[in-house]
């Protein structure tokens, strides 16, 4: 698994992918078989804000899943957010998976999503001891990554120059 502080330019990700397409071609490993995806995010209480960590998207080629490679990787990024000390993790996904690696649901710290609600699938974990201790009323906010109205024309204009000049083998 590797970490990489911050998002790749296209010229960075077309060498990633051209290594990676070599090494398969070569030794039979190499090409990327799930990712997952983390960002900084905050809890905002009235006075104060609280950085976390927000993970996912969460994925598995359909070819290699069922085998351990999601838990895998899941464990993984546990241990490296504790590494490079953050202090908890937020995030939305299915409550009858999660609970496996040591998530709760948020409500159980006083923590709501950005509008106030809260419900099952916004789920939470403490990586230092209390860490959530005072968030009570506290709000989640994810990174404007997240904010389509924000990103949109850059995620299309960067899709549209992506496709127009990648090819693939298949």
């Amino acid at each position: 698994m590797q970490y990489h502080s911050k998002p790749f330019d296209k010229e960075h990700t077309m060498k990633w992918i051209e290594w990676n397409l070599q090494n398969y071609k070569e030794y039979r490993f190499g090409l990327w078989v799930g990712h997952i995806i983390c960002s900084k995010a905050i809890v905002k209480m009235e006075t104060c804000k609280l950085p976390v960590l927000n993970f996912g998207p969460l994925s598995v080629r359909p070819e290699y899943q069922h085998q351990g490679i999601g838990k895998a990787l899941i464990r993984e990024m546990i241990e490296k957010a504790k590494k490079l000390g953050y202090g908890a993790i937020l995030f939305f996904g299915r409550p009858e998976y999660y609970p496996q690696f040591g998530f709760k649901e948020a409500a159980i710290y006083g923590i709501s999503d950005a509008e106030g609600y809260n419900y099952p699938a916004f789920m939470a974990m403490e990586l230092k001891g209390e860490y959530l201790k005072n968030v009570c009323g506290g709000k989640f906010f994810e990174s404007d990554i997240y904010i389509d109205k924000l990103n949109r024309e850059t995620v299309i204009e960067f899709d549209r120059d992506f496709e127009a000049d990648t090819k693939f083998p298949v």
